[in-house]
């Protein structure tokens, strides 16, 4: 693994978030919240139309921590997210972290303890989740 220093930036490809995809995840999820897959109860509610799992969002930033720390990530990683706005179908959303912290991990012999700071943002730029990232690396 590289180095990974204070401020290092890391970002997922942006992901365009279809139907399709949220349809795929509700079946996965065995979440088949109509406010999910069926547009026409979704235009109903306050949303206007159907909103992703608020997981699938997460799912991007764990693709991103899997790519950044590999199998290590899977063994001890931890997150913390807030959901801020909902992601709807035709929406690209794009994944970064930044890393707040990277200290020698106390009584860990030579392994860093990395936090990141990390967010998914929609086409807007706006935050639809932000939260913290946690993980002991050698």
């Amino acid at each position: 693994m590289k180095e990974i220093s204070k401020g290092d930036v890391f970002i997922l490809p942006a992901k365009n978030v279809t139907q399709a995809m949220i349809n795929h995840y509700a079946d996965a999820a065995e979440d088949h919240n109509p406010l999910h897959i069926d547009p026409e109860f979704a235009k109903t509610t306050r949303f206007g139309g159907t909103i992703a799992h608020g997981m699938l969002s997460v799912a991007f930033i764990q693709e991103l921590m899997i790519r950044t720390f590999g199998r290590v990530w899977l063994e001890n990683g931890v997150i913390e997210v807030s959901f801020m706005a909902p992601v709807r179908p035709g929406e690209v959303i794009t994944t970064e972290a930044k890393v707040t912290k990277a200290v020698p991990a106390e009584g860990q012999g030579d392994k860093l303890q990395i936090r990141m700071q990390v967010v998914c943002l929609n086409g807007k730029k706006e935050k639809v989740i932000k939260g913290t990232t946690e993980v002991i690396v050698s």
